[in-house]
């Protein structure tokens, strides 16, 4: 894939930083996390970077629009219905790029990150040495996290270092920074999560990743997005993901593997005809005629989709 050519703000350059907090139900603290926001705008001020708030208001049925309109957040985003927390994300992201972010960092609503964190999280993107950089949670962690969302993590964290090569520690943080590289090409087609759809995005686009150390609390209001569902919604938005920026891998691996399925089954029959085992050359034809096809069609289905990424790509290049 062509590597995009890199136009990164330095410290000079980047002029705006926008927050963006997905929030949805959030009416309960919405406000604090915005003051606490707030409260780090003279150190972003001396960083030479102006400074914004936006809330994505995810369809929620509170007073979470209203609470964040009174909380000084500087613009207000809103689904009229819940989308997810990765539509959310994609709102913000878009929103915060239309309005002209140098840099865009995503914070939860629920305040288990903490806000001091930003300087030191836009610093690599402030140097030119990322155009993505993701919170690692598990250095500063405040409390001890539950069984199954450790294991998830590790798990998920663990097939993203796979498919990206990079030295991914923490795959599912609520706090990430962006820089305007990746703001200009970003695609997340996925609208329950986004931080695995992010860090396959950013990968196969040329983009540069880092991780910053930030701190964790305890979460103490609203309810987490995260259900039995979670690990099915994700793996079908990593082969989204993949689909949509490397459709080799994905129909490449499932053509391949039909047609390897249709050779063994005709070999092992053919053997088994010439050792007086069956009756005919091949029983199973329709099987093995299935799977040709299917394989020769899903291959070639997979090289036109990557001509149409990569077209598509060398046009925003």
């Amino acid at each position: 894939m062509k590597t995009l050519k890199k136009s990164s703000p330095s410290r000079r350059a980047a002029k705006k930083l926008i927050v963006v907090v997905p929030a949805f139900n959030e009416e309960e603290r919405i406000s604090e996390t915005l003051a606490a926001l707030r409260g780090i705008r003279g150190e972003i001020k001396k960083m030479g970077l102006e400074y914004r708030i936006y809330v994505v208001n995810d369809g929620s049925s509170d007073d979470t629009g209203r609470c964040a309109v009174d909380g000084g957040a500087d613009r207000v985003l809103r689904h009229k219905v819940n989308q997810g927390l990765g539509a959310a994300v994609r709102t913000g992201l878009t929103g915060a790029y239309r309005d002209g972010a140098d840099i865009v960092v995503k914070f939860d609503a629920d305040l288990q990150h903490d806000p001091n964190d930003i300087p030191r999280l836009i610093t690599p993107i402030l140097d030119d040495e990322s155009d993505v950089v993701y919170g690692n949670r598990f250095e500063r962690i405040e409390y001890k996290m539950p069984f199954v969302r450790k294991a998830g993590n590790i798990v998920f964290t663990a097939i993203m270092r796979y498919l990206t090569g990079w030295p991914i520690r923490d795959g599912q943080p609520g706090i990430f920074a962006v820089n305007r590289d990746y703001l200009d090409v970003f695609d997340l087609p996925g609208s329950y999560n986004y931080t695995q759809q992010i860090l396959l995005d950013a990968y196969h686009k040329g983009m540069r990743f880092a991780h910053v150390s930030v701190s964790f609390r305890r979460r103490i209001t609203g309810k987490s997005f995260v259900s039995l569902r979670y690990p099915f919604n994700v793996l079908y938005q990593i082969v989204l993901v993949l689909i949509s920026v490397h459709p080799m891998r994905i129909f490449g691996t499932f053509g391949i593997l039909s047609l390897f399925a249709a050779a063994a089954i005709f070999t092992v029959e053919i053997c088994l005809f010439f050792a007086g085992h069956l009756d005919k050359p091949v029983s199973h034809v329709n099987a093995v005629l299935g799977l040709l096809f299917f394989g020769l069609q899903t291959l070639f289905f997979g090289f036109l989709a990557e001509l149409i990424v990569r077209n598509n790509l060398d046009r925003r290049c």
